[in-house]
């Protein structure tokens, strides 16, 4: 009976980790269709960034609230009513011809629906991957985020760069596939694995007494002050050097942005299997290093106006955001308990979305200094960031 609850399980892990990827792909496809609401329903640059930014405004809500409510009422009373959320925010944007206030308002329920769905559902595969190897839980749940964020701007790029109906079809294509990944969920969850917090792990200690630990882990400023990084690297790569470089792209912007974000994100999927039994604090200093190497990258490519560069910066900083993020789940999954982990899931995720600040604040300082001299100072910041990142491990093991 064990093993075949544990098989279960696994199934279900699976299944959770599916409609995981779904629900990313439904955050992050949205990217590509700027330069088409700006071609077709004139938006300003304001408005554009409006829009890529009033998605956080109901993301941290859903991941401050989704995870505590699922430690307590369970994951699956969370997941699956919040991908359903998210899927009627992109049955909104679906209607976005409408004008700039539908699009405000179907980012804005993605982000509720989305936010609720990661920090619950990531926790839920977890759960249910507890008797599996060592970070086979933070590496699914990575992968599937990770994929979806960029798979889901890579494929809509090519429909709305070449196919018909470019403001619906794309959001028709992920309707379908999340439809799908919400019913195989429920399906594989109904007897596998109810979803309440700790279920295949124990709660409770060898005398019986709960064992849900320290409200926060001991070392998890480390975590926290690394965590912007996570989107701070993919932000830059997808929201600001394709636009550097859209003077030599002529009639392709488009396809551009999508291939662009979706390699960084991909790149991010590849290296998350190579880190999944690092320790925490070796993945995040390889995620810094790596994406100091983009950055110094990312700056050849802004200098030299080159779509090649752009690339390649795009699979450094996709390898850095990958090992960043790998980190932070992996130190979750060692430190915390079943009981507490949708909290520290819903907290980690909401510093991690900090840095889909910097392309703002990069902006801001470009106009002063120059793109070329506004990517030095970050590459700066995220130097300094690895050197405390590795005084704090070494103190901590010291």
């Amino acid at each position: 009976p064990s093993a075949t609850l544990q098989a279960s399980a696994m199934v279900s892990s699976r299944r959770v980790a599916w409609l995981l990827f779904a629900v990313a792909w439904g955050t992050n496809h949205f990217v590509p269709l700027l330069l088409v609401y700006r071609a077709r329903l004139a938006l300003s640059s304001l408005e554009l960034a409006v829009l890529f930014g009033v998605y956080a405004i109901g993301l941290v809500p859903g991941l401050l609230l989704g995870g505590p409510f699922s430690d307590r009422r369970g994951r699956r009373a969370v997941v699956l009513p919040a991908s359903i959320i998210a899927l009627a925010g992109t049955c909104i944007l679906a209607a976005g011809e409408a004008g700039f206030g539908v699009l405000l308002a179907g980012r804005f329920v993605v982000g509720l629906g989305a936010g609720a769905t990661f920090s619950a559902g990531t926790a839920w595969v977890q759960d249910l991957a507890g008797k599996a190897a060592s970070g086979t839980g933070p590496r699914r749940a990575a992968v599937a985020l990770s994929s979806g964020f960029g798979g889901g701007p890579l494929l809509t790029g090519v429909l709305a760069q070449w196919l018909p109906w470019p403001m619906q079809l794309p959001y028709a294509v992920h309707a379908a596939v999340l439809v799908t990944s919400i019913v195989a969920a429920a399906v594989a969850t109904r007897d596998g694995g109810t979803g309440r917090a700790g279920q295949l792990t124990s709660e409770r200690d060898d005398e019986g007494a709960p064992s849900v630990g320290p409200r926060i882990p001991r070392g998890f400023a480390t975590v926290a002050f690394v965590a912007p990084w996570v989107f701070i690297l993919p932000s830059i790569s997808s929201a600001v050097l394709p636009s550097l470089v859209r003077a030599r792209l002529g009639s392709f912007g488009v396809a551009f942005a999508g291939l662009v974000t979706g390699s960084t994100l991909l790149s991010g999927v590849l290296v998350q299997p190579l880190l999944r039994t690092w320790r925490p604090q070796n993945a995040t200093m390889f995620g810094l290093s790596i994406g100091a190497v983009g950055l110094l990258c990312a700056t050849f490519a802004a200098r030299a106006i080159s779509p090649s560069a752009v690339l390649v910066s795009a699979l450094l900083l996709g390898a850095g955001y990958g090992g960043c993020l790998i980190a932070g789940l992996r130190f979750i999954e060692t430190r915390s308990a079943a009981a507490t982990r949708g909290r520290l899931t819903g907290i980690y995720y909401a510093l991690t979305y900090v840095g889909f600040v910097w392309p703002l604040v990069l902006a801001a300082i470009s106009r002063r200094i120059g793109d070329v001299p506004s990517l030095v100072v970050t590459e700066g910041l995220c130097l300094t960031t690895l050197a405390w990142s590795v005084w704090s491990s070494r103190g901590s093991t010291g």
